[in-house]
């Protein structure tokens, strides 16, 4: 088998990766204090395995629950003790949803790649599963699945094995659709079973995962009683980020993967389509 300089770049970087996030052994321990109407909880999901969640509560009345699924490695915690996904999800506590980070379940401590095969497990659905189940003994609301790049695979997945009345809506953001080699990407599962309402966000300019291939999977999603596609433009350029711990390098343009200078924008519409307001089809320079 043939192997391009980039892939073999992107394999060796994901094995170090791996290799150092290995040595840890233990999932991180946040060193940071959390904010107001933050908590840390921690949920025993299978024999042996525990899965920390960072709930955050709302001033007003919630509207649903939000249960949100990073990208990277999935996991919520640094080696610095510090949270990860910062200004996901300092925006996201401004919302009106109790907002549920999932951190990687204790088994799985250095996290794992998006197109990671444990994203599509039995074990993996019964941690997420036992999420859901806390969160609704906690608040009757509607449950939202959100992703984003590697989370987005989770949500994917999750979304044609569960059927599930507490689950109103899917959204994915920067979604993984096509993967190289071995893996699980969205084009490798079968969306066709997707019953549930689903939204899609995606930069036009987003370098890490490609924008084409998110859009043509609207096309296989025909048990989904509605499919929304939010496309965004412009953004911060200087506020590039690597597309995941597992990539070799950094492109030029990876601005977007992460929305940078949109994210305000990206999640008011994505609180839209929660509470039943149109959304737009483009969200422009």
């Amino acid at each position: 088998m043939k192997i391009n300089k980039q892939h073999a770049e992107d394999l060796l970087a994901s094995v170090l990766w791996l290799m150092m996030a290995g040595c840890a052994a233990t999932l991180p321990e946040l060193k940071t204090p959390l904010g107001r109407g933050e908590e840390l909880v921690t949920l025993g999901t299978r024999p042996g395995v525990t899965v920390r969640v960072l709930l955050m509560t709302p001033n007003t009345d919630p509207k649903a629950i939000l249960v949100y699924l990073p990208g990277g490695g999935g996991t919520l915690v640094g080696q610095d003790g510090r949270l990860r996904y910062g200004r996901f999800t300092s925006l996201l506590s401004e919302q009106p949803f109790i907002t549920a980070v999932v951190d990687m379940p204790s088994d799985h401590p250095g996290g794992v790649a998006g197109t990671d095969q444990f994203r599509a497990s039995k074990a993996y659905t019964e941690d997420i599963k036992n999420v859901i189940d806390l969160l609704r003994q906690k608040w009757t609301k509607p449950v939202f699945l959100l992703g984003h790049s590697g989370g987005t695979t989770s949500v994917a997945h999750l979304g044609t094995i569960l059927k599930d009345q507490r689950i109103a809506g899917l959204i994915l953001m920067a979604t993984i659709s096509t993967h190289r080699g071995p893996g699980v990407s969205l084009s490798s599962l079968p969306l066709h079973e997707i019953t549930y309402p689903i939204l899609f966000v995606h930069h036009r300019e987003d370098r890490c995962v490609s924008f084409e291939a998110a859009l043509q999977q609207l096309s296989r999603l025909t048990k989904s009683p509605k499919a929304d596609f939010i496309e965004v433009l412009g953004g911060d350029r200087s506020r590039a980020h690597q597309c995941s711990p597992f990539a070799a390098r950094q492109g030029p343009e990876n601005y977007g993967h992460f929305f940078a200078g949109k994210e305000r924008e990206v999640f008011q519409a994505i609180t839209d389509w929660i509470i039943g307001k149109p959304v737009p089809d483009r969200i422009g320079p």
